[in-house]
């Protein structure tokens, strides 16, 4: 038996950035060695490596496997672990009664719940990853994505301020003294002695896990939520790593937007850029409460942002401008960050919501919207260089990784029907399914065939994630989340009116009062 494995479609697309032009009728690639050795129609292939296995069934899509660029890798959904989805000011006090599972389940469910909707790729963004406990579960998480044949791009969190409210000790002062009291010891911590462990940690991984094959990238967790004494020795930890990427959370809602210009006396992309961390190697989650001088600058630097559309309407946060990023230059890519619109980490149907929200971006019966090759194109390429895979990942060409999928289309070409002559792509966007997904492939592993996940034993995975969340919360657990329920109000009232003058001018305008 020869070691090239060929996968066949009715149609195979080489690269979105091609359009139609990089469609091959009766197309086929052969993967050797992890990486992608040839494309070209399928008898071709067949004759010139007439002992390689064969998948597909001739009737199939096949296409560069979708990147997930922002994920928090939590497994379960805060839906499944009975806390709804709200404003990230109320959310990140109303999570604390979420059960946290051990990382050996999280890391599973998410790599399970990605591979078979067709995600090859998948960016786990830590947060909160100091201390011990912190190193001890993203070593674990690690190695379960690894074991599960997923490409991993993983980045240990952290931030040194604000992790109780935005203007901790001003905050405090708020509160009455009895609970400002018990407050204190939420925000009390060794900055310095937490940063080096983080540094440490990154060093570590970094020279463990950060291969042909893998990514370990940088992660401040968003940037209200660091100093400038942080962002330094983030900047300077990516120059001393080859340039490695940075990922932070970015101007989510307009509570942060508030707080960069209180804090910082300017604008938090400008400050960005002065310190040297809006560039290439750059990644900003959401990215939604940006400006048109942020988008032109970020354009500029050739930064990236990831957008994540089904969270954002989770969690109330708006639209981020997509369009006038992309034609600003901004390489956009899909993320989505645990909170797809059916709750259940669907890359197929997050393209889809990527293709449709941004349709909205204007009134102008001339203007074209997203097209299908270009929501395609941030949920491979694009989310590729955001993940640290530039050049490698997210298109079927000779040379780059052998990371594939095979979308059945029965049901999209056979329900009833479907015009013969209708673009193949702009139908997998339009109708598609991750249950579609027949089989995935990942460096020329083959980590999904026939819809079932092979390298995961699901039903003892689902079985053990059960038996976790049903011992509840522990007591410890439970009064620190009781505490941080008596903090919200007063959260609430020190945020009130934050975004005033912050939100009258839409990019989108979806309708009108007037």
């Amino acid at each position: 038996m020869s070691d090239i494995l060929i996968l066949r479609g009715q149609h195979l697309l080489t690269d979105p950035r091609l359009k139609a032009a990089g469609l091959i009728a009766d197309g086929a690639v052969a993967i050797q060695n992890g990486t992608v050795l040839e494309t070209g129609v399928f008898p071709a292939l067949a004759a010139k490596h007439p002992g390689a296995r064969v998948l597909g069934n001739g009737r199939q899509l096949l296409l560069p496997g979708l990147v997930d660029a922002h994920s928090h890798g939590r497994g379960l959904s805060p839906i499944q672990k009975g806390v709804r989805n709200d404003f990230l000011e109320n959310a990140l006090f109303d999570w604390a009664y979420m059960p946290v599972l051990p990382p050996e389940l999280t890391a599973g469910v998410c790599a399970w719940r990605h591979l078979r909707s067709g995600c090859t790729t998948l960016h786990h963004n830590g947060f909160d990853d100091d201390g011990a406990e912190g190193a001890r579960r993203a070593r674990i998480a690690i190695r379960t994505y690894l074991d599960s044949g997923i490409r991993l791009a993983f980045s240990p969190g952290f931030r040194d301020e604000s992790k109780l409210a935005m203007g901790g000790e001003e905050f405090l002062e708020t509160l009455p003294a009895g609970l400002r009291d018990k407050a204190k010891t939420l925000v009390a911590f060794d900055r310095d002695a937490l940063m080096d462990s983080y540094f440490n940690l990154f060093d570590e991984l970094h020279a463990s896990f950060n291969t042909d094959d893998s990514a370990i990238l940088l992660a401040p967790c968003w940037a209200h939520g660091a100093s400038e004494a942080f962002l330094t020795r983030v900047r300077d930890a990516s120059d001393s790593h080859g340039n490695a990427m940075i990922h932070m959370h970015l101007l989510q809602s307009p509570v942060q937007k508030q707080w960069g210009l209180r804090r910082n006396n300017k604008p938090t992309v400008q400050w960005l850029h002065e310190l040297g961390l809006m560039n290439e190697r750059t990644a900003f989650g959401h990215a939604i409460w940006v400006t048109e001088e942020d988008i032109a600058l970020m354009g500029a630097q050739g930064a990236t942002v990831t957008t994540h559309p089904s969270c954002n309407f989770h969690m109330r946060n708006g639209i981020t401008p997509v369009m006038a990023m992309r034609a600003a230059g901004v390489n956009v890519a899909m993320g989505m960050d645990d909170k797809t619109i059916n709750d259940d980490e669907d890359a197929v149907m997050e393209l889809r919501m990527m293709h449709k929200v941004h349709r909205l971006s204007t009134f102008n019966l001339r203007e074209r919207p997203m097209d299908a090759y270009e929501a395609l194109e941030t949920a491979t390429v694009n989310g590729a260089k955001a993940s640290g895979f530039a050049g490698r990942v997210g298109a079927l060409l000779p040379g780059w990784k052998g990371d594939a999928i095979l979308v059945d289309l029965e049901r999209v070409n056979n329900d009833p029907w479907i015009d013969p002559a209708f673009d193949p792509v702009e139908a997998f966007i339009e109708r598609a399914m991750g249950v579609d997904v027949n089989t995935v492939v990942v460096g020329g592993k083959v980590c999904v065939e026939d819809h079932v996940v092979k390298s995961i034993d699901v039903p003892a995975l689902s079985e053990e994630v059960r038996k976790f969340c049903a011992k509840g919360l522990t007591p410890e657990h439970r009064a620190r989340a009781d505490l941080l329920a008596q903090i919200k109000p007063y959260v609430q009232d020190w945020y009130a009116g934050w975004e005033t003058g912050l939100v009258d001018t839409p990019f989108y305008a979806v309708n009108s009062r007037v």
